[in-house]
């Protein structure tokens, strides 16, 4: 069985809002960071953080009015692979991070959403 990635992406949110993605398209499904302590006899111990579902996003500058975005209700949100099939879906979402706007190439970057997350194969 093949993997296939890439192709044509989109992002929808529940407003209807279609915002162009750019690159950076990376998804944290889980909802735990797992890290490792050593104890003083050299043995290991898991430990596990509680973590929201995150997915990454670049978009094209759309002119945006960032703060009321940032600040904005929650939202559900749909990120549609047309190459794959796959439909990803953040429920009860927000945005996080800090946009940061490359006024070369119109590119925002600093962006993530947070949620609910669950994925689909059409």
């Amino acid at each position: 069985m093949g993997k296939d990635f890439g192709g044509k992406m989109s992002l929808r949110l529940s407003s209807g809002e279609l915002i162009s993605l750019r690159g950076t398209f990376n998804v944290s499904p889980t909802r735990q960071e797992i890290s490792s302590v050593t104890n003083q006899d050299n043995s290991t111990d898991r430990v596990s953080t509680p973590q929201a579902s995150k997915i990454e996003i670049v978009v094209a500058d759309g002119g945006f009015d960032y703060e009321k975005l940032m600040n904005g209700p929650r939202f559900n949100a749909t990120l549609v692979e047309e190459f794959t099939g796959i439909t990803h879906y953040m429920t009860n979402a927000f945005f996080v991070g800090r946009p940061q706007i490359n006024r070369l190439n119109g590119e925002v970057s600093g962006l993530s959403l947070d949620g609910d997350y669950s994925k689909g194969s059409n």
